[in-house]
């Protein structure tokens, strides 16, 4: 920081002349008022220094320096607790040792900053001005004085600035080997009501857990018996509760001592899940049925074509919420037909759009037809696994279909509601990740966080973009 030499002194000298100058003023119109309160009422940060990190052509790091207008991020002031601080952090690299500010304050008191003596044992109090920088590495206390030259307002400000590339994903083993994923030959995995449900085949049947984060994952089996073989394969979440079909019952699990109880007598081969108005799901010949809300009224659903273009395996239900329409929602329908179908190159993907207005039609099903000119199609993967993950779907799956696809070699990411797909180097798996090809699941919580369960090693991951963790904090008392 520049040395300034406005100190605390000259302040009261400069109300000292003031009243000196009001004494010699003969005109009444000129008489100056003074006021006994005052308060920091805007407070804002100029143009600032940024260092950003990066690879040379060489692949050897290196670091450039370039510079930021961070004047457009506001400043909260808490005239409660006497904090300034910016909810909404300054991006990663900025240099908050030399900053600009500008301040105002109520009635025209006069704004200090207090930096302290060297030994820190006394106060070294300095005229505010926007042409001299402040060092904001730890938090400053800032004064602003009355007119009157009898009080003052103290507040602590805050500079905050990321320690995160906002848009970077890091993955995280929360388990080297859990006995439960491991020895699953097939499994499904919900986050539900703040724990994790894993539905999955360990070779005597389908088997039911719930489980709690805590230093790793600890299991509790929910099922007293097993289930159908492949009944797993319809494991989803009826308006938040895990809900899956057994032969020919629906059944849902709680989070208590009821477990996994039978609630209707059901003519399904797959439940698929629950829009915001009705329940859904195939036959066993791949007819899509839906029910108002009920288990035991289904009714035929329209499609506007032909029903063996519905999935058979690996199936996936999605309800997303319309970004322009009130009550409106996407439900999208993702999975493969069976093996038989050759040709098929790519995933088959089904939409509807379900509006709960009350006065708006019943839409049909609606497939996506493979285009040619789309050339950012989802490939037909075994297992394949798609979830909801920051406003986008996710895809990761086994070997594809043709043999031409490793597992895990990548990640899909759709931004427009499952039309195109594009490979996203974003979650890509650290070193370490080894899982069986076959037997994996994925699935994303409330907390933003994405979990890949791995079968065969018993390996769980969990990672998260850095931004979506962010606290969102309450905002102080503006003024």
């Amino acid at each position: 920081m520049s040395v300034m030499k406005n100190k605390i002194a000259i302040f009261f000298v400069f109300f000292s002349s003031i009243f000196v100058l009001a004494s010699c003023l003969k005109n009444d119109s000129d008489e100056v008022v003074y006021y006994d309160d005052t308060a920091i009422t805007s407070f804002s940060v100029g143009t600032l220094n940024r260092y950003i990190h990066t690879k040379s052509s060489t692949g050897e790091d290196s670091v450039y320096k370039t510079t930021l207008d961070c004047s457009k991020y506001k400043f909260y002031i808490d005239q409660y607790k006497k904090e300034i601080y910016n909810i909404d952090s300054l991006p990663l690299g900025i240099d908050v040792s030399k900053v600009l500010v500008s301040a105002t304050s109520k009635n025209s008191g006069l704004i200090v900053v207090n930096l302290k003596t060297k030994d820190l044992t006394a106060d070294s109090l300095v005229s505010v001005t926007s042409s001299d920088s402040l060092d904001f590495t730890n938090p400053l206390e800032f004064r602003v004085f009355n007119t009157m030259g009898t009080a003052y307002r103290s507040y602590t400000v805050h500079v905050n600035v990321h320690h995160e590339v906002a848009d970077s994903f890091l993955w995280r083993k929360v388990v080297d080997n859990d006995a439960v994923v491991a020895s699953m030959q097939g499994m499904k995995v919900l986050s539900a009501n703040g724990k994790l449900w894993l539905m999955g085949n360990d070779g005597t049947g389908s088997k039911v857990y719930k489980g709690s984060v805590d230093n790793g994952i600890t299991w509790t089996e929910v099922s007293t018996s097993p289930f159908a073989a492949d009944a797993y394969k319809n494991f989803t979440l009826l308006y938040g509760i895990p809900s899956f079909v057994s032969d020919g019952s629906l059944y849902q699990c709680f989070d208590d001592s009821r477990g996994c109880l039978p609630m209707a007598k059901v003519d399904l081969g797959c439940l698929l899940g629950a829009g915001k108005g009705s329940i859904y799901g195939l036959t066993g010949e791949g007819i899509m049925l839906e029910s108002p809300s009920v288990y035991n009224d289904w009714q035929l659903s329209t499609l506007d074509t032909d029903a063996q273009l519905l999935p058979t395996r690996d199936v996936n239900f999605m309800v997303l919420s319309s970004n322009v329409n009130v009550n409106t929602y996407t439900l999208l329908l993702i999975g493969n037909r069976d093996a038989s179908y050759e040709a098929d190159t790519t995933a088959v993907v089904w939409g509807k759009v379900e509006e709960l207005d009350g006065k708006s039609q019943d839409q049909p099903w609606f497939y996506y037809t493979p285009s040619k000119e789309n050339k950012s199609q989802l490939p037909r993967l075994n297992n394949l696994q798609v979830v909801g993950y920051d406003s986008g779907l996710i895809a990761l799956g086994g070997e594809s279909f043709d043999g031409k696809q490793s597992a895990f070699a990548h990640f899909y990411r759709s931004e427009d509601r499952g039309v195109t797909w594009s490979m996203n180097a974003t979650y890509s798996f650290p070193a370490g990740f080894s899982s069986s090809d076959t037997s994996f699941a994925m699935t994303s919580d409330d907390d933003n966080y994405l979990w890949v369960f791995c079968g065969g090693t018993g390996q769980v991951w969990r990672g998260r973009t850095n931004r979506l963790g962010w606290n969102q904090e309450q905002v102080g008392y503006e003024q």
